[in-house]
């Protein structure tokens, strides 16, 4: 499985950003939370979720990521230019913790469940994690412990009681509202 860590050293594209970590514990969430604002951007990044065509990094865009303490995912938030949710990706990870820099990583167990603001959802790379446990990259229970994972998000998520996102959402809104004129 890859190991990632939350400031993205090797993003080529993106060629001047601000990083930030900061260890928050609210009545909702306890963990580290992550902000790459990119500064400039070479190229921007545009996906394809079904019929929706999302760009996810741009100058000006900010990459907000939660490493909750005690569960298996984390959840990056992006936000446009105008502090505007683009996206929730989450990714399934074997474990999070933080290196000896302070910097949070995750050991990244290929799927991925991205939510949009139209509240649309989508499970993404089943076919990576299953390749990856074919190849021995990952064994049985890891293979598990991303399904499971994602099935509780996404039956959570249904019955309107992941409040994750919520908190991701406040969490960037006071980051928008303390540093929005302090970065550039």
């Amino acid at each position: 499985m890859e190991h990632k860590t939350a400031d993205r050293p090797n993003w080529k594209r993106v060629t001047d950003k601000h990083f930030e970590v900061t260890h928050k514990v609210t009545s909702c969430f306890k963990g580290h939370v992550t902000v790459i604002h990119l500064k400039q951007v070479s190229d921007p990044l545009v996906v394809n979720y079904k019929e929706h065509e999302v760009c996810i990094a741009d100058t000006g865009y900010t990459w907000m990521q939660h490493f909750p303490e005690e569960e298996k995912y984390t959840i990056t938030t992006v936000l446009d230019n105008t502090g505007n949710v683009v996206q929730f990706y989450i990714d399934m990870c074997n474990d999070h913790g933080v290196d000896e820099n302070g910097v949070p990583w995750f050991d990244d167990l290929y799927l991925d469940i991205v939510i949009l603001p139209d509240k649309e959802l989508f499970l993404l790379d089943d076919n990576e994690l299953m390749e990856a446990f074919k190849k021995g990259n990952i064994n049985k229970d890891q293979m598990n412990l991303a399904h499971e994972t994602a099935q509780k998000i996404i039956s959570m998520y249904k019955e309107g009681k992941f409040e994750q996102l919520e908190t991701c959402m406040e969490h960037a809104a006071e980051w928008t509202q303390e540093k929005r004129f302090s970065i550039n």
